[in-house]
């Protein structure tokens, strides 16, 4: 591949830099594009609610991880120093078997790119997700029902940013800002430093609520870092002994052949085109379909919507009181304005904290089943799937007796009979009191 020469400097580069530069692009390529077969032997859809959501690959992309061995939900530092080291050893590789190199500029421009460009496929994720909040959304009915005590604290922190839509939506202008500006190269130094400033933050909050993607902000924050990493020396010589100094600016990389040029403009809009515009186009049209790739896209029974009070439970026809410690009898149950139905029950739960799920009801929190139900609005007849066991399904015919007041009669996953009244509670949230302000 011939292009024409562009301006560098002389061959001074140590061993260690050169070494450091290959390893950084090799890390900067490996955690930007997937190269496990498992990755695209996934199920694009497991764990998301987006199945009509297009494009869904857009966002399994971003969130390719580069580090060895299982995710460990989200803390496998060992996997992480495996890959820089590996990376490393493969930099000292590369270094003895391309030692006649001397344009490092130019191996230094293809590790800016790919570092740029793989902070931005991630960051524009986090970002459109924010400024239109869908990533931590407001609390489901259920959730404003469960207590605090059953929430995992990685939970409690998801679903206290998605109380405050005003403040998610701020930090993600923040975060896209940040992503916008750092696809320039005039501009890269001035978004990595933003980005800093972002992600050293979510860092922490992610180790201090165990929220799960501690990794991968870690990651991010690396690839940030990498970024400044050559003009360090003159940081601290502009904060800290106060002179005037010029930070590197990294030149075009231009080929002889006009129409090499014409591609490499074309990958890049396309690249902005799918992962910055459409994606935001894409999350805007969910927001404003009242959706969120976090909870079950199809919609409920709005009649049927809110809080209910077992007020007559009867297994085998035999009648259960409500007070009393027994595991079958139901609690309450809620009707989301989603496809969802959550029973509370006085039972023990298994905690679910698998990392793949985290985009669903039950992921961090104990206290309630959620079932996903179907409606025959002309039998009368709910069928609902239990969301974290989808082998287990219910059918109940159902009967409203008045606006308040609704029976279900069916069969449980025990073959036992079940008849349930359930009592319509006009329950008000402070919490959302304060948003519809």
């Amino acid at each position: 591949m011939s292009s024409k020469d562009t301006p560098v400097s002389p061959s001074g580069w140590k061993a260690y830099e050169k070494i450091a530069l290959r390893a950084a692009l090799i890390y900067a390529v490996i955690s930007t594009i997937p190269f496990t077969p498992e990755f695209y032997k996934q199920d694009f859809d497991a764990g998301f609610n987006v199945n009509s959501y297009p494009f869904r690959w857009l966002d399994a992309i971003s969130q390719n991880k580069p580090w060895f061995f299982a995710s460990n939900e989200g803390k496998n530092y060992t996997g992480w120093l495996i890959t820089v080291f590996v990376c490393i050893f493969a930099g000292v590789i590369w270094n003895f078997i391309d030692k006649k190199r001397r344009d490092y500029e130019r191996l230094y421009y293809w590790f800016y790119t790919a570092a740029r460009y793989g902070l931005v496929l991630r960051m524009s994720w986090f970002a459109w997700a924010k400024v239109f909040p869908v990533q931590m959304p407001f609390p489901t009915i259920s959730q404003l029902n469960t207590n605090l005590g059953d929430f995992t604290p990685g939970k409690l922190y998801w679903l206290t940013t998605g109380v405050s839509p005003f403040f998610e939506v701020f930090a993600g202008v923040f975060e896209l800002i940040a992503t916008v500006i750092i696809l320039y190269r005039r501009t890269t130094t001035l978004g990595a430093l933003m980005m800093i400033a972002i992600l050293v933050p979510i860092w922490f909050v992610n180790i201090g609520y165990d929220a799960g993607v501690e990794l991968t902000s870690l990651h991010i924050l690396s690839l940030s870092l990498m970024l400044l990493v050559r003009d360090s020396k003159r940081f601290y010589e502009i904060l800290i002994e106060h002179k005037a100094v010029a930070l590197t600016y990294v030149p075009k990389f231009t080929y002889r052949h006009h129409w090499k040029n014409q591609i490499g403009l074309l990958l890049k809009y396309t690249f902005i085109l799918f992962f910055v515009l459409f994606r935001g186009y894409s999350y805007g049209s969910l927001y404003a379909n009242g959706k969120s790739f976090k909870l079950p896209l199809e919609d409920g029974l709005s009649e049927y919507v809110g809080l209910y009070d077992v007020s007559e439970f009867r297994l085998n026809n035999r009648a259960i009181p409500a007070g009393i410690a027994d595991t079958t009898r139901w609690q309450n149950v809620i009707f989301e304005k989603f496809n969802s139905i959550s029973i509370k029950l006085d039972k023990p739960f298994k905690l679910n904290t698998k990392n793949s799920i985290r985009t669903t009801e039950y992921y961090g929190n104990i206290g309630r089943y959620y079932y996903g139900y179907s409606a025959d609005t002309v039998n009368h007849i709910f069928t609902l799937k239990n969301r974290a066991d989808t082998t287990s399904t219910l059918k109940f015919t159902y009967k409203k007796l008045n606006n308040q007041t609704l029976t279900l009669s069916g069969i449980n996953e025990s073959k036992d009979s079940l008849y349930i009244v359930l009592t319509k509670i006009n329950k008000q949230y402070p919490l959302e009191e304060k948003r519809k302000w």
